[in-house]
């Protein structure tokens, strides 16, 4: 009965997130061609000179949610052993096929160092998932005594982990996600100042700031947890921020990413979360819907900074190993508010959950 309730989530969020990989993978799609008679060549070249352990450490990144997600897929029915192995090869087996299918665009290196790299992250990520789940182990006791139980609390989970992720993009306003003006062809609604700059940065960071510290409180099973992981989202998103500066910006100052409108945001976003989470669960859920969909028109409507710049290999069709992750981590950056929309609707629509703690949390 276990696994029919919570099979559908699981296999629903690994599914998307494998599209994404592929799509990073394979995009731009075009000047296909046919490679040399031995399609799986890359597998015995010699270690490329330019790949740094940056690369590697971001292509394992890339793969560790997908082994995750697959153990909590094969996990029941599979045993825990058979599920690890399981998971590990078919993420193995999606980066080798991808690999040799890039072996057909001329703009897409086929790279070992990939295949190795993204094998080992989904190993990782599986065994960081069977740890969670089984053996009675004191992570597995935290998630169950912190987190609101379910498909919903999984869910969850799965989003703020996300959040953390995405901060690897350079965007370029600070955690601001559902940029689609590219996509959808939005222009800016007014011309870039300094001043406009540094406010809509500010309120980009302040209502990003709102709506995961409201989101992340309606996630705990009760209000003792609620600021300390707050805090622990915080730093985990600078932490992100920091690595991001110094490995895919290749900037020698790891908080250059704190700016004073950035700085701004996160006074003014802390101030307003301290006198939001009193409130009730419902219009707590309202708030954090509104603080996301505005940081989406903000950030989509105002002007790019002329003055700011991403690297060559960012701002191209993506042809090295740190620019696939990239493609990855701009791809989760588009679509992730409206994931964000889904929990908090989610959210505000569930029932108080049962248990000890019930009471304190809402």
């Amino acid at each position: 009965m276990k696994s029919s309730v919570k099979a559908p989530l699981p296999g629903t969020i690994a599914l998307a997130y494998t599209v994404v990989i592929v799509y990073a993978s394979m995009q731009p799609f075009a000047g296909w061609r046919m490679p040399s008679p031995d399609v799986f060549v890359f597998l015995t070249a010699p270690w490329p000179r330019y790949v740094t352990a940056g690369d590697i450490a971001l292509n394992i990144a890339a793969y560790l949610p997908l082994g995750a997600m697959l153990f909590h897929v094969l996990h029941p029915p599979l045993r825990a052993g058979f599920a690890y192995v399981f998971a590990t090869l078919l993420a193995a087996l999606l980066s080798l096929s991808l690999e040799s299918a890039q072996m057909f665009l001329p703009t897409r290196i086929a790279s070992n160092v990939d295949l190795l790299s993204n094998s080992a992250g989904a190993a990782l990520g599986a065994a960081g998932a069977m740890l969670l789940e089984v053996w009675n182990n004191p992570l597995a006791g935290l998630r169950a005594r912190v987190v609101r139980p379910g498909r919903v609390g999984d869910y969850g989970l799965v989003v703020i982990l996300l959040w953390i992720v995405i901060q690897f993009h350079p965007s370029a306003v600070v955690f601001g996600s559902g940029n689609l003006r590219d996509v959808l062809g939005i222009t800016p609604t007014f011309m870039h100042s300094s001043q406009a700059y540094l406010v809509g940065e500010a309120a980009v960071v302040a209502l990003a700031m709102i709506g995961i510290a409201l989101t992340i409180s309606l996630l705990m099973q009760s209000r003792k947890y609620t600021l300390r992981v707050m805090l622990l989202a915080l730093l985990l998103t600078g932490a992100a921020k920091s690595i991001a500066a110094v490995t895919i910006t290749r900037s020698a100052n790891w908080l250059q990413w704190l700016t004073p409108g950035v700085a701004a945001g996160l006074v003014a976003g802390a101030a307003v979360v301290a006198l939001l989470t009193w409130l009730a669960p419902f219009a707590r859920a309202g708030v954090a819907v509104a603080c996301v969909a505005a940081g989406i028109a903000i950030i989509n409507f105002m002007p790019d900074n002329p003055y700011q710049t991403l690297p060559p290999f960012l701002s191209g069709p993506p042809s090295t190993h740190l620019a696939n992750f990239g493609s990855i981590a701009r791809l989760l950056s588009q679509v992730w508010p409206f994931a964000a929309l889904l929990l908090l609707i989610a959210l505000a629509r569930a029932r108080p959950h049962s248990g000890r703690n019930s009471r304190a949390s809402n």
